[in-house]
């Protein structure tokens, strides 16, 4: 089974060529959208932006579903967005990241709970157990 996110709203997939592929638009600036590509494996942070798109570090974004519009942002916390993942043995989790360009972190939120956290900036949450 190959490793699948998709849209919590629609059930597409949202991933293709090793990107999850989401529509960003900056906050406060509906004008300022695009497209960004961030890389499938959790904890690589490397990201590719459309030219529409210009984002600066520390600057807000509002993630959308690129098939079906729906907004991914989390309501159970500020500046998170999320989307499921399936993964190659079939294993369904929650990924959370950050709406803040440039921040690096990710929660991965398994069916029964546990969490695992990535990235440098998750320093800033002592519990993630918050976001359950």
């Amino acid at each position: 089974m190959e490793l699948t996110y998709f849209c919590p709203h629609c059930k597409a997939a949202i991933n293709a060529k090793k990107n999850i592929i989401l529509t960003a638009v900056k906050q406060g600036h509906k004008s300022n959208k695009g497209l960004v590509l961030l890389h499938e494996k959790i904890g690589n942070y490397a990201v590719v932006m459309s030219a529409s798109l210009k984002i600066e570090k520390g600057e807000v974004v509002d993630f959308l579903c690129p098939v079906c519009n729906k907004s991914l942002n989390s309501a159970k916390g500020d500046n998170l967005a999320s989307f499921t993942r399936i993964g190659q043995t079939g294993n369904e989790s929650t990924i959370v990241i950050s709406r803040i360009f440039g921040e690096q972190y990710t929660f991965q939120i398994s069916d029964n709970k546990k969490v695992t956290s990535y990235g440098k900036s998750v320093s800033r949450f002592i519990d993630p157990e918050w976001f359950l």
